[in-house]
C-alpha cells in the first residue's frame, strides 16, 4: 500500500492508475501536504500544488476533481498522525504511568504544532465538509476508545475509582487535550508554553484516574 493508500492498477474515482500514474498522484499528495502546511486552505491555489509537484496544471485533474478532494487526503494523513502519536515514553523504564501521560500529551501537542495550518483548516472546513467532519469524528472516537480501555484497566487494578464511568471520563479527558491543543496551543504557535500545558493536563489526567494525590508532584 502506498502513502496515498492506493495500489497501481486500482481504480480511483473511476480512473485506473498505472505505476507511473501512481507515482504522479503520490507526488501531488506530497506537494499538497507541503502547500497546506504553510498556506491555509482558503488561500492555497491549485497552481501552488502543481508548481510544488513540478507538473503541468492540467495534470491535477487526471487524479483529483478539486482542491477540496486533495485536501481531504492531506487531512486524513494528519488525523492519522495525531491518532498514532506515541503514548508511552520509551525511556520510562520504571513504568511510571504519570510520566507516560505527560509524554503522550507532549507528543500529541507537538504533532498538532507540526501540522498547525492543516489542523486549523480542518477545523474550519469540518463545519461544511461532511467528509472531513466524518474523518475528524472517527479519529476522536478512536482516541476516546483508547482512553476508555485504559481507565477500565486501571479500575481492574484497583487504582481508579470504580464509580467513575470510563466512557464519559474518556470523553472529558480526550476532549480536554484536543481543545487545549486547538484553541490555545495553535493560537500561541511558537510562543506557546507547551511545558506548562503538558504539566497542567497531566495533573488533571493523573488525579482523575487516581494515579496522583494532591500532594504528589506530576513530572512533565
Amino acid at each position: 500500500m502506498t502513502v496515498a493508500g492506493v495500489r497501481a492498477g486500482r481504480a480511483v474515482g473511476g480512473r485506473v492508475l498505472t505505476a507511473r500514474g501512481l507515482r504522479t498522484r503520490e507526488n501531488l499528495v506530497s506537494a499538497a501536504h507541503r502547500v497546506f502546511k504553510r498556506t491555509p486552505f482558503p488561500d492555497a491555489r491549485l497552481s501552488d500544488i502543481t508548481a510544488e509537484a513540478g507538473v503541468a496544471a492540467g495534470t491535477f485533474y487526471t487524479y483529483f476533481d478539486s482542491k477540496e478532494e486533495i485536501f481531504r487526503e492531506v487531512a486524513d494523513d494528519v488525523l492519522a498522525e495525531l491518532a498514532t502519536a506515541a503514548r508511552r515514553d520509551p525511556g520510562n523504564i520504571d513504568g511510571d504511568r504519570i510520566r507516560d501521560i505527560a509524554y503522550a500529551s507532549r507528543c500529541y501537542f507537538e504533532a498538532c504544532l507540526r501540522n498547525a495550518t492543516v489542523v486549523r483548516s480542518m477545523e474550519q472546513l469540518a463545519v461544511s465538509d461532511k467528509a472531513i467532519n466524518r474523518s475528524r469524528r472517527a479519529t476522536v472516537k478512536v482516541g476516546i476508545g483508547k482512553v476508555e480501555r485504559w481507565i477500565a484497566h486501571l479500575q481492574e487494578e484497583g487504582i481508579c475509582d470504580t464509580e467513575l464511568d470510563p466512557h464519559t471520563a474518556a470523553i472529558a479527558l480526550h476532549t480536554m487535550n484536543v481543545r487545549v491543543a486547538y484553541d490555545h496551543l495553535l493560537l500561541a504557535g511558537a510562543d506557546a508554553d507547551i511545558d506548562g500545558l503538558v504539566a497542567a493536563v497531566t495533573r488533571v489526567w493523573a488525579r482523575t484516574v487516581g494515579l496522583e494525590s494532591p500532594a504528589r508532584r506530576v513530572r512533565a
